[in-house]
């Protein structure tokens, strides 16, 4: 796995959602996350730093070592623009570690052209100064993998080899070799440290993965594939407290599914899950992302709906009704059909209540649902008094 995919794997909004809730530890994971991408952003910044430096230092000595030299001018003119140029991409990106990745080759790819100019303005003195290479080969091989590292190390190579027959040291006894040993020692140090942090970030992703399952599993009910009760009761106050914040409505629909204990009884429980998987996709089908539905009590789905009054709540269980009328039932023995129904009760804060703990307003819904089982027109009823 590369690290772009690693970034790509990362949570989502939804996950951030889940954080709030105080009965799941979420803070390996988050903590997982947020150091990759401090990390990532703080590499890229200090990779600007040293490079600056390095391209300050290398000019100082070039203009020290040979003053009147205007062959020198390409190269110190090469450096300060692609040093430039990294530091464009770098400052861009600014925390955004997508767009960073996205641009990691680039800068990859500039460094090393800045690093061939340095090296090639100190061709005259002697020196280790091959060595600077490894600074883009070690940002290379860290967030770009085995393959970005090795790609790295051979573009690295070539740049050195081009750069070491522009210079006098070319012809000295053994030279080649030397040439050839660093371009390999380039080629292995890149490639064997792109292999590494690719293992590493695989096992990261390995346990983000294993952890956002186990958070799936921890708070949604298999039966509807929707949340389950303990959820939606975790996140009904900081819902209702952010509801009075912002001054907006926010309601509550009970769903109750008609006689579910004789359906699992006459044409079995297969048949009564069916019924709860379909009107959970149902539910689902209705609402918004900031919506958030739940599988409460056995035969009972508890939506909360926010920035919602009790007449856009009708709205969605008319459509429940009209959508759940639609879909064909049979006893997957006999495959004989028989109908669903459902009644729906309705409570909105803070028309029906001012309880912001959330007990009121679910009881209210009940209250509500209660009352529209004894309507003889429908089946849909908003609380009152």
């Amino acid at each position: 796995m590369s690290a772009s995919e690693a970034a790509q794997a990362a949570p989502g909004d939804e996950l951030i959602r889940l954080a709030d809730l105080e009965w799941l530890d979420l803070s390996d994971l988050v903590r997982l996350d947020d150091d990759w991408r401090r990390t990532l952003v703080l590499v890229s910044r200090l990779h600007l730093a040293l490079t600056a430096m390095l391209a300050l230092a290398v000019i100082v000595i070039g203009f020290v070592s040979r003053p009147s030299n205007p062959a020198d001018w390409p190269a110190i003119i090469g450096i300060v623009l692609t040093v430039g140029a990294v530091g464009f991409l770098v400052y861009r990106a600014q925390d955004n570690e997508t767009l960073l990745l996205k641009s990691l080759r680039v800068i990859v790819f500039l460094s090393i052209l800045s690093v061939s100019l340095m090296v090639y303005l100190l061709r005259e003195l002697q020196g280790d100064y091959y060595l600077l290479y490894l600074l883009p080969l070690i940002t290379a091989a860290g967030y770009l993998g085995f393959t970005g590292g090795l790609l790295a190390g051979v573009v690295g190579s070539v740049a050195y080899m081009v750069v070491f027959f522009l210079s006098p040291v070319a012809v000295a006894p053994g030279a080649v070799l030397a040439l050839v040993l660093r371009a390999l020692v380039f080629v292995l140090i890149s490639s064997l440290l792109g292999l590494i942090a690719e293992r590493h970030l695989s096992m990261l992703a390995a346990l983000r993965a294993s952890h956002t399952q186990a958070i799936q599993l921890a708070v949604t009910d298999t039966k509807t594939g929707l949340f389950n009760q303990k959820f939606l009761q975790a996140r009904l106050q900081s819902e209702l407290s952010r509801a009075e914040r912002s001054k907006t409505p926010a309601t509550f629909l009970m769903i109750d599914v008609n006689g579910l204990d004789n359906i699992n009884h006459e044409h079995g429980y297969s048949a009564g899950d069916n019924v709860l998987l379909t009107l959970g996709r149902i539910v689902q089908k209705q609402l918004r992302v900031t919506d958030v539905p739940s599988r409460w009590g056995v035969d009972e789905i508890g939506v909360f709906l926010y920035n919602s009054e009790s007449g856009g709540a009708e709205i969605v269980a008319k459509r429940i009704v009209a959508d759940l009328a639609k879909q064909e039932f049979k006893d997957p023995t006999t495959n004989k059909p028989f109908t669903v129904q459902v009644t729906q009760g309705i409570a909105t804060f803070p028309a029906h209540t001012n309880d912001k703990s959330g007990v009121e307003l679910v009881d209210r819904a009940y209250q509500a649902m209660r009352k529209a089982k004894s309507q003889r027109d429908s089946l849909i009823a908003v609380y009152s008094n």
